[in-house]
This record gives structure tokens, sequence and C-alpha cells, in this order.
């Protein structure tokens, strides 16, 4: 009996200790991913961030994921991770998916897991989002890619409206703007909706250079050019966030490439 407890206490110290070590070890990683992932606009081209940091990053995270059960926090990582990945560093489509579909698996099981999480919703929707413009987007729109990222968005918005700088909105208002109309299978996607919803984004997340941009490209669509040009020029007159260069750098272009259309095709 006594060697039966003796026994007993032993396996229990062993289960606790490997436990402990292995979160441990998770924990090393993901420190080592945000490491990385803090360094992913160094070295950049204009736009394009160089692809070793984040490489090392999501590398690190699948590292982390693979050591024990992972956390909401580490799934948004990997999701976050890949989408800078996808959308900033890998200018292959091919790669671009094979980047995301793996980060898509990861995230379908964090949905299963944290289904309630505003952070893996809404990563969830960029990297869906990210993935069906590698696809194509008649493709993706057939495959129904559209609803999925509407369902993360709304969950995003009605978990937190404010999350990521109006998260919730930027992604739904951009699906709306985004999606083509395709009778008898997409019939939703309305680009008055886009207006109104990017709108509410950069109402709630003003500093938010996406959502200007997402929202001036919306204005032009509507032939509201003066209101376009003004979301474009203060894009262009924002410092660039020292945390976000590539991504702000991006926005920048993209709202030159605006202003240079609209003055070709308007001579504003």
């Amino acid at each position: 009996m006594l060697k039966f407890k003796v026994l007993t206490v032993f396996i229990m110290f062993f289960a606790i200790s490997s436990v402990s070590y292995g979160s441990e070890i998770q924990r090393e990683w993901i420190e080592r991913g945000d490491n990385f992932f803090n360094q992913r606009g160094e070295n950049n081209d204009g736009d394009w961030a160089d692809t070793l940091p984040i490489e090392n990053a999501l590398s690190s995270y699948l590292k982390a994921y693979e050591t024990g059960e992972p956390s909401e926090e580490l799934i948004e990582k990997i999701l976050k991770a890949s989408y800078f990945y996808a959308t900033y560093a890998e200018k292959d489509p091919a790669r671009q998916k094979e980047i995301l579909n793996r980060a898509i698996k990861i995230g379908e099981y964090g949905i299963k897991r944290y289904p309630n999480s505003v952070a893996i919703n809404y990563q969830m929707s960029g990297c869906w989002g990210r993935w069906g413009e590698a696809n194509g987007i008649i493709a993706s729109a057939r495959q129904g890619v559209a609803e999925k990222i509407r369902g993360f968005a709304e969950k995003v918005i009605s978990l937190d409206p404010k999350y990521a700088d109006g998260g919730g909105y930027r992604a739904l208002g951009r699906l709306h703007f985004k999606a083509p109309y395709i009778p008898l299978i997409l019939s939703w996607p309305d680009k008055k909706e886009a207006l109104r919803l990017l709108s509410l984004a950069v109402g709630t997340g003003p500093e938010n250079l996406t959502n200007h941009l997402f929202y001036a490209e919306s204005l032009y669509h509507a032939g509201k050019i003066d209101k376009s040009l003004k979301e474009a020029d203060i894009i262009l007159d924002a410092e660039l966030n020292p945390k976000k260069i590539v991504e702000d750098l991006r926005d920048k272009k993209e709202a030159e490439r605006l202003k240079e259309r609209i003055s070709k095709e308007s001579g504003k």
C-alpha cells in the first residue's frame, strides 16, 4: 500500500513537472516569436517587408503551438503573423495561399476552442479575406468565402465593435465593397452598406490609416470625389507609426494611387 502511494505521488509529480516544463518551453518560443514579429518592419523595401523576420516569428509561434495546448493568444499570434506574411512579405499567390491555409486550419481549431474570442474571429476574417484575394475574388465568392468572412466580421462587431480600431466594421465594410454580385449565389454585397460600415470604422478608429483608405476608395466609387480626396490626404499627411511602418507605407502608396486616378479622371 505504501509503495502504491509513493508510486502515485511520483507519477503525479512527474506529470506536473512535465506540464510545467512544456509550458515554459512554449513561453520561450512565444517570446522569441514576439521579438521577431516586432522586427517585421526592419530592412523593408518600401511597403514590402523583409521575409526573414516574419518567417522567424511565424516559425517560433508554430513551434510553441506544437509544444502543448495552445492559448487563445497564441492562436491569434499565428493568424496575425500569417496574415502579415501573406500580405506584406510574400508576393507569390500560391505561397500566400499555402501560408494562409495552414493559418486557417489552426484558426478553425481556435474557433472551436474559443468560439467567443474577438481576436481569433477578427484574425480569421482577415486571413480568409487575404486568401480570397490570392485565390481570385470571383472564384472565392463561388466557394463561399464571402459568407465565411461575413460571419467572422459580424461576430467581431457583436462581441466588441471597438476592437482593432473598429476592425469588425472595417472587415465587413471592405467585404461589401469588394465582393461581387453573383445572381443566385452572392446577392447581398451592397456598396451603400460598405460606405456606412467604413464610416463607422473611421469614427471608431480615426488614427487607423487603413480605415481611411478603405473609406476613401468606397467614397470614390460612390462618386463622392471631394470627400474621397480628403480621406486620402489624411493618410498622406499622417506620420508613420513606428510599430506599423510597412503597413502604413502600403496605405500611403494606395492613397497616392487613388489620388492619381482621381486626377486623371477629374482633373482634381
